[in-house]
């Protein structure tokens, strides 16, 4: 657990907190301030994010929700961002969080983005299956074409 990580209701106390230290004892400082809250946390819940990660998180968010009015256009620009970031292989996380707000959106709208990119690996189907299926089906017709 670290700075920011959000802490569910907990025990009598009945409204979700943030973590904003840590005694020497090992317990955590929990603050339930909403403002202290929605510092971290204020487009979703980004605990499992370091506090810069957080931080950058947050940053990227702001400057799309700033300048765009429009949630199709919110979409695309996070789409965007996820695709700077997935050359960055320690940025796994941060586009994870970025997903999901994606999602949110997406759901939300009912829209996805205009144009995003997937790599082979997240297709889950095998190219040589592709090739040798299409390959297969073309033998079988002049197959039987012949007959």
């Amino acid at each position: 657990m670290q700075v920011g990580d959000l802490i569910s209701k907990h025990g009598i106390f009945t409204e979700p907190g943030v973590v904003v230290g840590k005694k020497m004892n090992g317990d955590y400082v929990v603050s339930t301030d909403k403002d202290a809250v929605a510092y971290f946390h204020r487009y979703t819940n980004t605990t499992g994010l370091s506090l810069d990660e957080k931080n950058e998180f947050n940053a990227i968010l702001d400057q799309i929700y700033n300048n765009k009015t429009d949630d199709k256009d919110k979409i695309n620009a996070i789409q965007q961002e996820i695709d700077r970031l997935k050359t960055d292989p320690t940025k796994k996380k941060m586009i994870h969080y970025l997903k999901n707000q994606q999602s949110h959106l997406i759901r939300t709208t009912k829209t996805l983005p205009n144009v995003y990119t997937i790599s082979h690996d997240e297709t889950r189907i095998p190219m040589k299956t592709i090739g040798g299926k299409e390959n297969q089906q073309e033998e079988t017709k002049q197959t039987n074409t012949k007959v």
